[in-house]
């Protein structure tokens, strides 16, 4: 028996009522596949004979034709279980069938996003889906190759049906050398049923590499980010400290507009900003980093202030919220930093060097 068929013995025992429904992927060019009248009535034979399909083309290395197939099943089983949690019901199926998958979203509308398990870091297939007063209906997103953070929507009506100013905001996450980048994409629903991209955010606005979520602001769903850049005099690995910066974007009628930015405090960011000041000779910046200002002279006989004796980087498996953490500089030298709290930031307290045995 093959992985696949074993995969998909255990369909003979699910109810009448479970199908599976699917997903596709991102970009301006759309493909809608209707829901067929009796999709939800569909045979538990109909069923396992698509699920039995979308295994064995995924295990075939078909993962266009897969990824089709997936989302149809997908869309099966979230109308034959109309009132089950979306979001639990299509990871449920899709587990259960062996298919590799991000699900993001509510019961109005979620966004599955389809890939290989042979190949976790490679191609995807995302697809939004949605209900409409005929049924459930999915659309192929064109944004292959990314990872899906986070979904959210607004202007459905009471049965959850989208108006005609229905929009969806999805978060995906984009492979970069130091991890991922968020980008944002936002579309709206127009007349036909589909879904037209009106809006994308990438690095530029979003601040880097880093995380994005979304959240109810006081009047608005906001967008909020934390993400981080090359620190100058550091090296960061990507399991590595670093300074975040904090973005907030209200959903208004305009999109998505950045209300707000602010570095994120952590005793890492006060080290960081306190060497900078250092390296160009401006005292006064670097006594906001410190608790005595005798700290600025005895760090410039240690040569802090002098960019060419070496970058610095921290001890591995240190955190940067660390009250005490270790940093080396070049090939030779460390030293053991001490920081206090102080009105909602850190400063640094005192200061010695140590050896390197850390390492």
């Amino acid at each position: 028996m093959t992985p696949a068929a074993r995969a998909l013995a255990p369909l003979a025992a699910i109810p009448v009522l479970i199908a599976l429904a699917g997903l596709p992927a991102c970009t301006r060019r759309t493909q809608l596949v209707p829901a067929s009248a009796d999709s939800a009535r569909a045979p538990v034979d109909s069923f396992a004979v698509h699920a039995r399909q979308a295994a064995d083309h995924w295990e075939s290395g078909l993962d266009d034709e897969a990824a089709a197939l997936s989302a149809r099943v997908v869309r099966e089983a979230l109308e034959a279980r109309p009132g089950a949690p979306w979001v639990e019901r299509a990871r449920g199926v899709l587990d259960s069938l062996g298919i590799a998958a991000e699900v993001a979203g509510g019961d109005p509308m979620i966004v599955t996003n389809l890939f290989s398990r042979t190949d976790p870091d490679g191609d995807s297939w995302p697809y939004l889906l949605w209900r409409e007063k005929t049924g459930v209906r999915f659309q192929r997103l064109e944004c292959h190759g990314l990872r899906l953070t986070d979904a959210t929507t607004r202007g459905f009506g009471p049965a959850s049906i989208p108006t005609d100013s229905a929009e969806a905001a999805v978060i995906w996450g984009r492979r970069v050398a130091g991890g991922l980048e968020p980008q944002l994409m936002v579309w709206r629903y127009a007349r036909g049923g589909r879904w037209d991209l009106v809006q994308t955010l990438g690095a530029d606005s979003l601040g880097g590499t880093g995380v994005g979520e979304f959240a109810n602001g006081d009047t608005l769903q906001q967008l909020i980010t934390r993400t981080y850049r090359p620190t100058p005099y550091f090296d960061e690995c990507p399991t590595c400290p670093h300074v975040l910066q904090e973005r907030r974007f209200d959903w208004s009628r305009a999109g998505f507009v950045r209300v707000d930015e602010q570095a994120v405090p952590s005793p890492y960011a006060t080290f960081t900003a306190f060497i900078a000041a250092l390296a160009a000779n401006d005292p006064e910046r670097a006594a906001q980093y410190v608790v005595d200002r005798s700290l600025i002279p005895f760090a410039n006989r240690f040569e802090w202030n002098v960019p060419s004796r070496g970058r610095w980087r921290v001890a591995p498996a240190t955190d940067e919220s660390a009250i005490e953490m270790v940093v080396l500089r070049g090939a030779n030298e460390a030293f053991r930093v001490r920081f206090e709290a102080r009105d909602r930031d850190w400063l640094i307290a005192g200061f010695e060097p140590t050896t390197r045995s850390i390492e």
